[in-house]
């Protein structure tokens, strides 16, 4: 799937502090804040230790940026406002705030959200690099040969 936004529109993604595809999804559903949120119980320092686990045991290794975009966005998102326990949706099941995916346990979300972050803030962040690429190479001046 390729999205044309405009510098703006990006910029609203990054103030909000949410993926860009939970911010499609808010606006899709015309959600005006996040839906009722409720202390999960699951405390933030078993979330730090699951980061540290993960990035320790993992065979592809990020670039510094991609992980401190993609923990920023995990923080923001199932603590908000530094909150001590995670802040979910909650029915019989965990729902995802990043994926929409539902979970048996706060456990297995926060496992699956941190791959899920990574892959897609690293992306997002090479899709920046790339579209700042091009616009740089269309300003350049051209030269006879070159048209």
């Amino acid at each position: 799937m390729s999205l044309t936004l405009t510098e703006v529109e990006w910029a609203q993604i990054k103030e909000s502090g949410l993926t860009v595809a939970a911010f499609l999804k808010r606006l899709m559903y015309r959600q005006t804040e996040a839906p009722a949120a409720k202390p999960s119980g699951y405390p933030r320092r078993l979330a730090e230790e699951r980061w540290q686990n993960y990035l320790m045991n993992n065979e592809q290794q990020y670039a510094t940026e991609v992980i401190e975009a993609a923990q920023q966005s995990f923080y923001n998102i199932l603590f908000p406002q530094g909150a001590e326990t995670a802040q979910v949706k909650t029915k019989t099941q965990y729902e995802c705030p990043f994926t929409g995916k539902r979970f048996g346990s706060m456990d297995a979300l926060v496992k699956a959200a941190i791959p899920y972050l990574l892959k897609s803030t690293g992306h997002d962040l090479r899709h920046k690099k790339e579209l700042a690429y091009i616009r740089e190479r269309e300003s350049s001046p051209r030269y006879i040969d070159q048209l």
